[in-house]
């Protein structure tokens, strides 16, 4: 067989492309895997050539972890909330003493809520608070700028929108200086679905939302009514941690985590609710680039100080949570 002038340049050209697709993408690309949504976008791109990403279908916290160590993963991205079901002998210890030197004081406290034989084998790189996300209601926006306490608003009661966790919802309604506070938060509620919080509010069958940030902040640009309270008393914090398996031999990107805590990935985190976990000056002192209806979460530096994380739950803890619950219903 022979090749004509024409056919010949083809196939050089192909041969070409697929040269340098090759060079480009190696096939033995590093693997992170985690869940859709846990980091946004700008941060996955930002991962260096020797390295790919992967999105798991989860339906829980135990078929995530057994189909990630099934495959050949080198490193894994998940919220806090699933550290409780964490099978921790399967990961390996973390080594970047540089990184955990760097942490802000939040990030060192959550950690130190874990036995160190834990907290060795992962590394928190983002968190999110809860805030509350108003549609209108303006007083009660600068109320809620303030204090958790706004929830409880009788203007409020079967318009909020609470998260589906228990432990969120308890651990807000302790902020509140009322008697049978937890009882009376959850009269409130017209339904406990973070999930669709937004979409509640959007649709005008709700005035106000408690969601992370990093899952409203963005809907501030679609709709002028929005607007987010970070109370300065603080909230409940979201971290988003890294996990290493022990099987991989794969080094820690080290570089791809400092550069989400330097401009200008740093400010496109910001623009989306995520906060790396960098001293909160910093923070505060990159958000003076975003745009005012952003800008003024990230100007309290009170409000994130007197913020808490949530730890590891025994047995025991876990009966006296769910025991609260059910005698906390209206």
């Amino acid at each position: 067989m022979t090749l004509g002038r024409r056919d010949f340049i083809r196939l050089g050209i192909l041969t070409g492309i697929f040269s340098l697709s090759g060079c480009s993408f190696p096939s033995n690309r590093a693997v992170l895997g985690l869940p859709k949504g846990i980091l946004p976008g700008e941060s996955l791109k930002a991962l260096s050539s020797q390295w790919k990403y992967q999105f798991f279908e989860v339906q829980s916290e135990e078929d995530f972890y057994k189909s990630v160590l099934e495959k050949r993963i080198d490193l894994i991205a998940i919220g806090d909330g699933w550290l409780n079901e964490c099978p921790y002998d399967n990961f390996q210890s973390i080594e970047a003493d540089e990184i955990f030197s760097r942490l802000n004081s939040k990030a060192k406290l959550f950690l130190n809520g874990f036995t160190s034989e834990i907290s060795s084998r992962f590394l928190p790189i983002a968190v999110s608070p809860w805030v509350l996300i108003f549609r209108g209601e303006e007083d009660l926006w600068l109320q809620g700028r303030e204090s958790w306490q706004v929830l409880l608003d009788p203007k409020l009661k079967g318009h909020v929108i609470l998260p589906s966790s228990p432990r969120v919802v308890m651990s807000l309604a302790d902020q509140m200086k009322v008697d049978n506070s937890l009882q009376r938060l959850r009269l409130q509620a017209r339904s406990f679905d973070d999930k669709n919080g937004l979409n509640w509010l959007l649709a005008g069958q709700a005035k106000v939302a408690v969601l992370p940030l990093q899952f409203c902040l963005k809907a501030l640009s679609s709709d002028p009514r929005l607007r987010i309270a970070f109370p300065k008393e603080g909230s409940a914090l979201n971290w988003t941690v890294l996990l290493s398996p022990k099987k991989t031999i794969q080094p820690l990107p080290l570089e791809w985590i400092q550069e989400t805590w330097r401009l200008p990935l740093l400010l496109k985190l910001l623009a989306k609710g995520v906060i790396p976990p960098i001293a909160y000056s910093q923070v505060v002192k990159a958000s003076a680039l975003l745009p005012e209806k952003y800008r003024f979460i990230y100007q309290s530096e009170e409000a994130f100080e007197n913020s808490w994380s949530f730890n590891l739950l025994n047995n025991f803890d876990k009966e006296a949570l769910e025991s609260r619950w059910i005698r906390s219903s209206p």
